[in-house]
């Protein structure tokens, strides 16, 4: 009995201590006067949704969101705690959307345990880096990149003597030398740093100092863009635990000290985009740690050593854009690791070597060179390769198509402008094909007919058989397989006709300088393609310039059925023909139309006053034609307010040259100042040119600039005088009104046209002086 009193007892006792325990509140790990830090920091910021890395466009997530006042802070998004005393020790806010304010008076230095901290990807903006960093002596990590932050690093960050990573990458601080930074600010952390990023401080004032040979524990020592100047000290050479190396993008200058004997840990290595001059420094091939290497973009100039057989872990190789000579090693496509070998743009000759033992190479660019004599047939043997760019050398001899087809992986090839290569077909190259293949150049390269082995590449977007002897007509078996096609340059060959053009969505069609003849074929009124027949719906470029194309402009260009709502057409260019006729109207259906061509043809016609319509129109070339009346309509719908170049000469044009005409030519009177350099109309696969007539003698622009501007009237027969008007078009580069029966007298407001280079207004009945 009393056994049972006892057991209802403590079975009471135990319901009340678990009834009571849960009504108490929860116990937190973080401490509560660190919690309130966090929270306070917090109140002091607002939260956005930005792009915190433009490179690769990672978009912020707000961490803070999690953080609220009933809950524990160590279970907080990006807060990490000690789990014995609850002291936050780690702080990782990258990427949050964090903008406003970093005082020294924040919050966040209060944290004396943070062991980690990691800030980068926010917004700081206008905020100096305060000195109280130096209070947080426990921290063993600190990234402030791409923070925004000012100002100049504060000497108290040497006082962190447990600092293993330092990341001050991309931040905005004050024209400075580094050699007030090194001893000064990172003195006490000689013995602990080992990971250091400066890349993109653009303010550097001097040189690299010795003094970085000091941080003799560094591992990665990243400089990119930092516009250091004058030579690399051999200090350099100290760092003998260095395994990443990137002094890239800078303005180092003269040549690569020896600085490589002892760096045997080094495995990256980037000395790319400097000024760095004579014998390209040999021992870096003796780092037999290398898993990457990369000189390009300098002056560096011998020839490649002969020593690289200890480089087996090498994957990227690029030595681009430099003075090189010499022969292509073959043993360089027998390192075991390689997969990247970018050797173009520099001066290698002679033969490439024999490869004895084929490697995993993916990528090989040997392209703008002084290559000489036949590709030897190992070459073929790489079967894993998929980036092949031989293009602009001096190679000769026959590459036959069943060679060509063993490097299944290919997707983009490149023999183009090598005058003594040639391609010869195979006896089985209807069976066999390049299944990966997405771009095919052989520009310039005496071919003859179309690489049939190409038939059934399905992939296939670009193909480039430009400047060679192709003969004949693009047949209809020829063009099926190519669907994907949506380039296609076959310009300066022997095509006489076209049964079909290959590909459904055509993008840049180039067939100018052959020997089209007949009419010209009408566009599709579906997306089916039927025999002769364009389908225009996706087609940005169409060039058939300087054929023979015959009869008029059908009607129905520029007529769509509902299908084809989405017409891209940026270019046409039907310059050089046999064209007759008038322009039909419906070409103003084309309203993305940048470029119109129509010059030396046989058209007949008043001027196409309709085209002003065209929101988009840059260029209009109507010259050498039989255009004919007086240019009218000059309203405010028609008003080619794009227009910058205008070619009307050599046809029949009469009467007054009407005011209305140039006060709608706005991109004429703006003088733009574009600070990125030049720009050219056109793209990578197809550059727009033109030809302007100065000085009585015709000049082909081959590029145009988006800031050229030209007015071309001449020789025709308009009268009358010379509109005020054209004295406001303030960014006009070429006028020219020669040979027209013009009077009156010369405008002084000509004097004022700032941009004017070229100014033409011989034979006619123009009095006066032109204004300087």
């Amino acid at each position: 009995m009393l056994y049972l009193i006892l057991c209802f007892i403590l079975g009471f006792f135990s319901s009340s201590l678990l009834s009571l325990s849960s009504s108490l509140p929860p116990t937190h790990l973080c401490r509560p006067e660190q919690s309130s830090a966090l929270l306070q920091f917090k109140s002091n910021l607002s939260l956005s949704i930005s792009n915190c890395s433009q490179e690769v466009h990672i978009f912020s997530i707000h961490k803070m969101d999690s953080w609220d006042e009933d809950t524990d802070c160590c279970k907080w998004e990006g807060v990490m705690c000690d789990n014995r005393k609850g002291n936050v020790i780690g702080l990782d806010l990258n990427c949050s959307g964090i903008s406003g304010s970093l005082q020294s008076n924040s919050s966040l230095f209060s944290l004396q345990n943070l062991r980690s901290l990691n800030l980068a990807g926010n917004c700081f903006r206008n905020s100096k880096i305060p000195s109280e960093f130096g209070k947080l002596r426990s921290l063993n990590y600190l990234n402030l990149s791409d923070t925004a932050l000012t100002g100049f690093v504060p000497h108290e960050i040497s006082l962190l003597s447990e600092l293993v990573l330092l990341d001050l990458e991309n931040i905005v601080l004050d024209r400075m030398s580094l050699s007030l930074v090194v001893p000064y600010s990172f003195l006490n952390l000689t013995v602990s740093l080992k990971h250091l990023s400066l890349a993109y401080w653009t303010r550097f004032s001097k040189g690299l100092p010795s003094s970085i040979g000091n941080l003799k524990h560094l591992k990665t020592l990243n400089l990119d863009s930092c516009v250091f100047i004058g030579s690399i000290p051999s200090a350099l050479g100290n760092l003998t635990k260095i395994t990443f190396l990137d002094i890239s993008s800078n303005m180092f200058q003269g040549q690569i000290r020896d600085v490589f004997w002892n760096l045997n840990d080094l495995s990256f290595l980037d000395f790319s985009s400097n000024n760095f001059s004579g014998l390209f420094p040999s021992l870096a091939f003796n780092l037999t740690s290398l898993t990457f290497m990369d000189f390009s973009s300098n002056f560096l100039q011998g020839t490649l050593p002969n020593n690289i057989s200890g480089l087996s872990y090498l994957r990227e190789l690029h030595l681009y854009a430099n003075l090189l000579n010499g022969r292509v090693l073959g043993r360089l496509f027998s390192l075991p690791s390689l997969k990247y070998l970018n050797l173009d743009f520099n001066k290698l000759n002679g033969p490439i070597d024999t490869i004895q033992e084929a490697n995993l190479v993916q990528l090989v660019d040997l392209s703008k060179n002084e290559i000489q004599g036949k590709i030897p047939s190992s070459f073929f043997d790489l079967m894993i390769l998929t980036i092949l760019d031989l293009s602009s050398n001096n190679l000769s001899g026959n590459i036959k198509s069943c060679m060509l087809v063993k490097l299944k992986n290919l997707r983009s090839h490149n023999h183009s402008f090598n005058n003594l290569l040639s391609l010869t077909r195979c006896s089985n190259d209807v069976n066999s094909t390049l299944p990966m293949i997405i771009e095919f150049h052989f520009s310039s390269c005496n071919m003859q007919c179309f690489p049939s082995f190409l038939n059934a590449s399905k992939s296939l977007q670009v193909l480039d058989l430009s400047n060679n002897q192709i003969h004949g007509s693009i047949t209809k078996w020829e063009a099926e397989g190519w669907e994907g096609l949506d380039t296609l340059n076959l310009s300066m060959n022997f095509i006489t006709t076209a049964e079909q053009i290959p590909g459904k969505h055509m993008f840049i069609l180039d067939l100018r300088f052959n020997s089209l003849q007949g009419p010209l074929p009408p566009p599709p009124q579906a997306l089916q393609i039927p025999s002769k027949i364009f389908n225009l719906s996706f087609l940005f470029v169409l060039d058939l310039s300087t054929n023979k194309l015959g009869r008029t402009i059908p009607y129905c260009f520029g007529t769509f059925s509902d299908q084809l709502s989405a017409v891209v057409l940026g270019t046409l260019n039907l310059n050089g023909n046999q064209l007759e006729g008038s322009i039909p109207p419906s070409l103003k259906n084309y309203h993305n139309l940048e470029v119109f061509y129509l010059g030396n043809n046989n058209i007949n016609d008043t001027f196409p006053y309709w085209l002003g319509t065209l929101p988009h129109l840059q260029v209009l070339v109507l010259r050498s034609n039989r255009f004919h009346g007086e240019m009218q309509n000059f309203n405010g719908t028609f008003s080619f307010s794009s227009l910058q170049m205008i070619h009307l000469s050599r046809n029949g044009f009469t009467g007054h040259i009407l005011p209305e005409l140039f006060e709608n030519l706005k991109s004429m009177k703006d003088i733009l100042v574009d600070k990125s350099g030049p720009n050219y109309m056109g793209g990578n696969y197809y550059q727009d040119s033109v030809i302007i007539t100065m000085k009585g003698l015709d000049f082909k622009l081959e590029r145009i600039l988006t800031s050229f501007t030209v007015i071309d009237f001449s020789s025709n027969h308009f009268k009358g005088s010379i509109a005020k008007e054209v004295g406001e078009l303030n960014s006009l580069i070429v006028l020219n009104f020669s040979h027209n029966s013009l009077a009156g007298n010369i405008l002084p407001s000509l004097g004022k046209m700032a941009a004017l280079e070229s100014l033409d207004l011989s034979s006619n009945k123009i009095q006066g002086k032109i204004p300087m």
